[in-house]
């Protein structure tokens, strides 16, 4: 059992969740009180905005606030709320705009000494009122005073008299000064005086003079207990104190919403005083995992009562993701599995995405050509509905009718559009069985990185699917290759050229990203192994054709490669082979600040004479050799606008430019946007040749929203594109050999581009002259 200080690191880890997760339970409530005088449609584009807004406000009605009893009080809870949001935003490290000369470091202080200034004015108005908003706001400013490392000013604020507390109207708030005395104690390695105190409240003090059934929090007394038994090493005792706080809290509170938070809390500390014994016993493994799956469940009601998006920007988001990796870390340390099946999960449910309000804000352009105009503005309703449906879920009043009209909203979406756009805007829980079906004979990776409770750094995890449909999960132990590799390519803008550009130990990264058992079966393989990826974050960037299995072989040696933004995306079995009819979009004008396109190779391989003046026209051609291409009058867009749907190959050559639903081939007369893209028919096989569009990072604070993304949700079964700048000989060469690959024998994409790539390795050419080619899949 490590050691920090004298405090086990499991018990600190139990505290800084504790922290986390009751702030956020409050500074939701602030917010949203904020929140409903607000318009309809008044939209942030990030949360974290919200926050800040919210913030303001409070702080501006404080300032307001006259020197009278009655607005007395509207100070007081304006700076309670104002408190609240800095200091969640603090400990998360999520940024916030603090209002001009405020001192937000100090909202607590200042509201407590308002308080005890006012004490004679306020007494005999609103009496018990009063009383309870002095214990709310105390309790807060001790609990602030103890997070910012005040621990014995805290301790001295939380050690009240039981008299200020019966009959008060703030009785259940008795429990909460406790856990505050109990976790300074804890936190100023006082262990010991945890439950000597405690046991004092119930013998001879408060909680033996009053009737405890009747209040909820009874159950925080329980807790503070047990983790006191726990810092002592009285494991027993404590798994006793803590199942007592349980069936206390579920026997009071009835499992309301409201007590979602406490649930949750005392699910994860449960299993995790589990896990932290030695050698345990199956039965106390499975008791693990069902604590672990009932707070994975909590979770993800939160998330949705919440309104936010496990990856989103928002401080409650930040909140939310640092559980899933407590869930994640717990479910890594056990055997068997049903703890690899929930590990799973766990990384799954936080890459959902569910990005309606993002697509919302960005108010992306789908209007401008008649023949999407309709299926455009269609899309654009129902995302704004479901913005909607969700801004009705409040925090502890769970809406039936919400969840119904999302769920009808989701099927007029994969209606209109297609189911993977569907799962992306209303997630729905994942369904292990039929993931493993999707996967089918070949071997899935799973990537996730996750922020630690205790020190915010990101926690990487990883699962493997074979095709036996066995699973494993388990920590990711990053080390200095891969973890220097991470740190060169976290910058959004990075250039990979420039990342790479000083050399890398690819068998090292090959040692560190695939499991033993994968690197096993691939040295032995004659045949090359199927393989699909779900990357993460920094590692969405990873050439992983060029990673090594041994110090001779590259992984693209071994393994056919495709990705997918989130294994949930994966329709079925791998792609069929390449077909026709094909359309042809080759661009070699100038774009403006950039040079000119060589597309001379990639004509050939279709048969397209080279023009006089400019580029070949938008061109259709059947796959198979010798058919000629013939001109398609209008535009890309309009061809992939009609309803026929009838294309089932195409291959673009252009420049690309942008981020998110703004990343854009440049096309003569209309280029397409990832948001645009959106409303396209696009055809089973769609081959890319164009530097940044292939770039789908699936960062931790935001949605995978981009133009392979948009394709694929619109149709396309399989992708091939540039994740970052790519040299034009060795990018119009590699594109014009697939093009053959598919004509000559039918090959698929994945298929493809490993030929192609199995050659440049052959002929020994540098790295980067094909390892910045990817394949993604739905």
């Amino acid at each position: 059992m490590a050691t920090d200080g004298g405090l086990s690191s499991a018990v600190r880890r139990v505290l800084a969740r504790d922290d986390v997760m009751m702030l956020a339970r409050d500074a939701e409530v602030a917010v949203d009180i904020m929140r409903e005088g607000m318009p309809e449609e008044h939209v942030f584009r990030q949360e974290s905005e919200l926050f800040s807004e919210a913030l303001k406000t409070y702080c501006d009605t404080a300032r307001n606030a006259t020197d009278d009893r009655f607005s007395s009080s509207t100070f007081l809870d304006s700076l309670d709320s104002a408190g609240t949001i800095v200091r969640l935003c603090a400990l998360l490290k999520v940024p916030l705009r603090a209002p001009k000369g405020v001192d937000v470091a100090t909202l607590h202080e200042q509201a407590l000494d308002r308080l005890e200034a006012d004490s004679e004015t306020l007494a005999g108005v609103d009496l018990d009122k009063d009383l309870y908003r002095g214990r709310t706001i105390r309790y807060r400013a001790a609990r602030d005073r103890r997070i910012r490392g005040d621990r014995h000013g805290a301790m001295t604020l939380a050690d009240r008299p039981d008299s200020e507390f019966v009959g008060s109207g703030a009785d259940i708030f008795r429990a909460h000064f406790h856990y505050e005395l109990a976790a300074g104690h804890l936190l100023e390695n006082e262990g010991a005086q945890v439950r000597r105190l405690l046991r004092e409240s119930e013998s001879r003090g408060y909680w033996k003079a009053v009737q405890d059934s009747q209040f909820v929090s009874r159950h925080r007394i329980d807790y503070a207990y047990a983790l006191g038994a726990w810092a002592e090493g009285d494991r027993d005792d404590a798994a006793k104190r803590l199942a007592r706080a349980h069936r206390h809290l579920r026997k009071t509170g009835g499992r309301a919403p409201q007590y979602d938070i406490e649930d949750l809390l005392l699910s994860m500390t449960r299993a995790e005083l589990l896990i932290d014994g030695n050698h345990l016993p199956l039965a106390a493994v499975n008791q693990a995992i069902d604590h672990l799956d009932d707070a994975l469940h909590t979770i993800e009601g939160l998330r949705d009562r919440w309104r936010v998006i496990s990856r989103s920007g928002s401080p409650l988001a930040a909140a939310i993701r640092r559980v899933y990796g407590d869930i994640a870390r717990a479910a890594a340390m056990l055997p068997g599995r049903q703890a690899a099946e929930l590990g799973l999960r766990v990384s799954l449910s936080a890459k959902q995405s569910g990005f309606a309000s993002r697509v919302r804000a960005d108010r992306f352009d789908v209007e401008t050509n008649w023949r999407t105009w309709r299926t455009g503005r269609r899309l654009r309703t129902l995302l704004d509905q479901v913005v909607e449906a969700e801004s009705g879920q409040q925090l502890g009043a769970a809406d039936a009718e919400n969840e119904k009209l999302l769920q009808e909203l989701r099927q007029r979406i994969e209606h209109a559009v297609s189911p993977l756009l569907a799962d992306a805007v209303v997630p729905v829980p994942v369904n292990v069985a039929r993931l493993i079906d999707a996967v089918g004979d070949r071997y899935a990776l799973d990537y996730v990185g996750l922020p630690d409770t205790v020190t915010a750094e990101t926690s990487w995890f990883r699962t493997l699917i074979e095709p036996t449909g066995v699973i494993s999960f388990g920590r990711l132990r990053v080390g200095d290759v891969l973890s220097a590799f991470i740190t060169a390519i976290s910058a959004p803008t990075v250039s990979l050229a420039d990342a790479l550009a000083g050399g890398v130990d690819w068998q090292a990264l090959g040692e560190q990203l695939l499991p033993p058992q994968l690197r096993d079966v691939l040295q032995l393989t004659e045949e090359p192994v199927p393989l699909v990826i779900s990357a993460h974050s920094a590692l969405s960037l990873m050439p992983w054709a060029a990673l090594r299995v041994d110090p001779h072989t590259h992984l693209v040696e071994r393994a056919i490669l495709t990705q997918t933004p989130v294994l949930t995306f994966l329709s079925g079995p791998t792609a069929a082979t390449a077909a026709g009819p094909a359309l042809i979009q080759l661009v070699g004008d100038r774009a403006e600040g950039s040079p000119e396109l060589g597309i001379e190779r990639e004509g050939a391989a279709w048969g397209l004479a080279p023009p006089e003046h400019g580029s070949p026209p938008l061109s259709e051609c059947e796959l198979e050799p010798g058919a000629p291409p013939v001109e398609v009058p209008g535009t890309l867009a309009s061809a992939l606008s009609e309803r026929s749907g009838r294309w089932r190959y195409v291959h673009i050559a252009s420049h690309g430019e942008g981020v998110g639903l703004g990343q854009t081939l440049l096309l003569p007369d209309a280029p397409i946007s990832a948001g645009r893209a959106l409303m396209l028919r696009w055809p089973q096989s769609l081959l890319i040749a164009s530097c940044q569009v292939g770039r789908l990072v699936n960062v931790e604070h935001a949605e995978p929203l981009n133009f392979v993304m948009a394709t694929l949700a619109g149709g396309a079964e399989q992708v091939v594109a540039c994740i970052d700048d790519v040299a034009d000989y060795s990018a119009s060469k590699t594109a014009a050999a697939m093009v053959r690959e598919s004509r000559t024998n039918g090959t698929r994409l994945d298929v493809a581009l490993r030929e192609v790539q199995l050659e440049w390795v052959r002929r020994r050419w540098p790295d980067l002259a094909w390892i910045l080619f990817a394949a993604y899949a739905r």
